[in-house]
């Protein structure tokens, strides 16, 4: 997240890395109760967006409004058409515990990608294994639709979340 910008810009001072997943390999999808992410989600995303963000690498003092922008660009398709069909939550009693929301980059183009925009999990449930649960559901859709690999981007310091993709065979751009 980026304070008061219109989009997501990464601040220019950390690097970013581009992991792919090749569909064919991936590991299947795990049962989890979930659905689709949808419209009316939104507050309630951007609250789960500011819960997961505050405190690590790529928090810079965002606001709920900031989180919700970013919410609003994904939804518009400011990066990418959004793909409900492939992006999922996992409800909570006071809202959502964990969203995974993927887009669709260049779009009817020969590098067009499936990118995972956000993955995110309130603090109080993170390591249950929802995230991954999430991503894997989001790979297995993917896959149903013919795309063959799944990318998305993260700040090279954020260690917990290349752990995560690591284990779930994301690797480094070619």
């Amino acid at each position: 997240m980026s304070a008061g910008s219109d989009k997501f810009e990464p601040p220019k001072d950390r690097k970013r890395l581009r992991l792919v997943l090749d569909l064919g390999s991936a590991p299947g999808s795990t049962d989890i109760a979930c659905r689709t992410a949808a419209p009316s989600d939104q507050e309630a995303l951007a609250a789960l967006m500011l819960d997961a963000y505050r405190g690590t690498v790529d928090y810079e003092g965002e606001s709920l409004d900031d989180a919700l922008r970013e919410i609003g660009h994904v939804y518009s398709g400011s990066y990418g058409r959004f793909l409900p069909d492939c992006s999922f939550v996992v409800s909570a009693e006071a809202g959502l515990s964990s969203a995974c929301l993927v887009v669709l980059l260049n779009e009817g183009k020969p590098d067009e990608t499936p990118l995972l925009a956000f993955a995110m999990t309130l603090k109080q449930d993170q390591r249950r294994g929802l995230a991954s649960a999430l991503i894997l559901r989001s790979a297995t859709s993917l896959s149903r639709l013919g795309y063959c690999r799944f990318s998305l981007v993260v700040t090279a310091d954020n260690v917990p979340a290349r752990r995560l993709y690591d284990r779930l065979g994301f690797k480094p751009s070619q």
